[in-house]
């Protein structure tokens, strides 16, 4: 018995159906393995952060002056010890801020003071205090941020300046990433 000509094309459409199925199954399999490897590559690149926890002065130096909108940075401990800093700076200088985030009045009155340069500070949350030198646009910008370091529960300072073009809406978020990956 032969087939009629519908019939014959209604075997080819159910081929070409058929045919075009089986491209979707072999895309949607193409697009799951992606996702994996996908998936695999961020939790790789997740331990390598993890992996990044240091207290070596000399590598904290290397990762702070890589990152080009900081005009100076400095990182130090509870005690007031520097544990990597990108300026030299007074003892002094240092062990005022470990007192800053204990009355807003007082560290909004008197400002922070480094290298000798007073900043008006006019930011306060409760791990961020910010302001700068002089005008909006024109000055340098500072930042003090307390935080604790994920790895060993240690809490530290990172202290950041900043000039413009950079403002503190630019340099704060970095400073933050940065010390989550301490």
């Amino acid at each position: 018995m032969s087939k009629s000509g519908s019939e014959k094309e209604n075997e080819k459409e159910i081929e070409k159906t058929e045919i075009q199925k089986d491209e979707s199954e072999e895309k949607d399999l193409k697009t799951s393995k992606n996702e994996e490897e996908n998936e695999i590559e961020n939790e790789k690149e997740k331990e390598n952060t993890k992996k990044k926890v240091t207290d070596d002065p000399e590598t904290l130096l290397k990762k702070l002056e890589t990152i080009k909108q900081f005009a100076c940075a400095i990182i130090f401990d509870k005690k007031g010890k520097v544990i990597a800093s990108t300026v030299k700076t007074k003892s002094k200088e240092i062990k005022a801020y470990l007192t800053a985030f204990d009355s807003y009045d007082v560290t909004v009155g008197n400002g922070f003071v480094l290298n000798g340069l007073h900043y008006i500070v006019y930011r306060f949350y409760d791990t961020l205090i910010y302001g700068r030198n002089g005008k909006a646009g024109e000055g340098p910008g500072i930042c003090l941020h307390k935080f604790t370091r994920t790895s060993d529960e240690k809490e530290l300072f990172a202290l950041i300046t900043y000039k413009y073009p950079v403002l503190s809406s630019r340099a704060i978020p970095i400073l933050q990433k940065f010390c989550k990956e301490l």
